[in-house]
């Protein structure tokens, strides 16, 4: 049976960014991603919200992974196209499956070793604490560990470790479709976030790459055509003559707020991270990952993996991040605007930045 300092479950952006930083803090990491590809399915539209984190990532990666900068973000109504907000604190849109295959690289560069297409079915317990995965993997069907940093994404509370381990009610699991447009009547460097009464048409957002090239989430396949055939609002002038180059599902829990943090995050010697910690927001995780890697190696090194000593991974993310936490649903209603909430965000995580990436490359 192979043997790791810490075991990382999943290769999201929370996840890889996790094992990195453990692994060029000295660990040995091994992260699980049960599909064949990081990055893939592509059901995020690559949205990374403004911070210091977020500038040092862009300015790590370089030409790496292409990224528009956002230089207004627009909130609409969406039958009049009358603008209701607009921040130039929009951050960055980017090819989240590229940059998850960029952090990954970097994390397997370190020392990381990457398992793909094995998913972690079960926990194995020992005097109180996880000693060991169990996969779906002939090849590693079995691996020790002295800390498991959870990166199972949003199925961790619809039906994966976060609810076995207690921390949350079984919620419920809402679908959608995910389609990168092309020809569709956006600008670069413009997010256009469109409100209305009509539940279709509410909260229908552009997160443009380039010029008529932009990702649009709805509920489903059908929903996309019945408003391509609408005249009555300004998102179906907006795809009326554009076509999908690539259609990916997404999903979210819709029980408890979105983005909210567990109360407890951290259970024995497993840390959750990212949308399996309830979070969610790709900088969030991303931050919460390094967060994760380097209380993780100081635990190793103290050999001190227990709850209590973890547990300074929870009071950094509630200390931080839990101050303008990822409540993309309720932003305006929670602190005002999209404005205060991105300010907010920024001033909670000042000082945070991904200097692991630029040493790397």
């Amino acid at each position: 049976m192979s043997n790791f300092d810490v075991i990382v479950i999943g290769g999201g952006p929370a996840g890889c960014y996790a094992g990195l930083i453990a692994a060029t803090k000295g660990c040995k990491v091994a992260i699980f991603e049960e599909h064949g590809a990081i990055g893939w399915p592509r059901h995020d539209p690559g949205w990374l919200m403004e911070s210091e984190f977020t500038k040092s990532v862009i300015s790590s990666i370089g030409k790496a992974v292409p990224w528009t900068k956002v230089e207004e973000y627009r909130v609409c109504n969406s039958e009049s196209g009358d603008l209701i907000e607009k921040s130039t604190r929009g951050g960055y849109v980017v090819r989240r499956d590229l940059l998850e295959k960029e952090i990954a690289a970097l994390a397997v560069k370190a020392g990381v070793r990457l398992y793909l297409k094995t998913r972690v079915i079960k926990l194995i317990r020992k005097e109180g604490k996880v000693a060991g995965i169990e996969t779906s993997s002939d090849i590693i069907p079995r691996a020790k560990g002295k800390i498991f940093i959870c990166a199972d994404g949003i199925r961790s509370s619809g039906s994966g470790f976060a609810v076995k381990e207690g921390l949350c009610a079984r919620g419920e699991v809402k679908s959608g479709i995910s389609y990168l447009l092309a020809n569709a009547d956006v600008s670069a460097g413009i997010i256009e976030h469109f409100l209305s009464s009509d539940p279709l048409l509410n909260y229908r957002c552009f997160f443009v790459h380039r010029k008529g090239l932009c990702i649009l989430g709805l509920p489903s396949s059908e929903a996309f055509y019945e408003l391509k055939e609408r005249e009555d609002n300004i998102v179906s002038r907006k795809i009326k003559d554009a076509y999908p180059l690539e259609v990916n599902g997404f999903s979210r829990v819709t029980s408890g707020k979105y983005g909210k943090y567990f109360t407890n995050m951290v259970r024995d010697n497993i840390i959750f991270v990212g949308d399996a910690s309830g979070g969610a927001g790709n900088i969030h995780g991303m931050i919460q990952g390094q967060f994760a890697g380097t209380v993780a190696a100081s635990a190793i090194k103290d050999n001190d993996t227990g709850e209590e000593r973890l547990s300074e991974y929870q009071d950094l993310v509630f200390n931080t991040l839990g101050k303008a936490p990822f409540f993309y649903f309720s932003a305006r209603e929670d602190f005002g605007s999209f404005d205060d909430w991105f300010h907010e965000f920024e001033e909670s995580t000042k000082g945070i930045e991904a200097t692991t990436l630029a040493r790397l490359r």
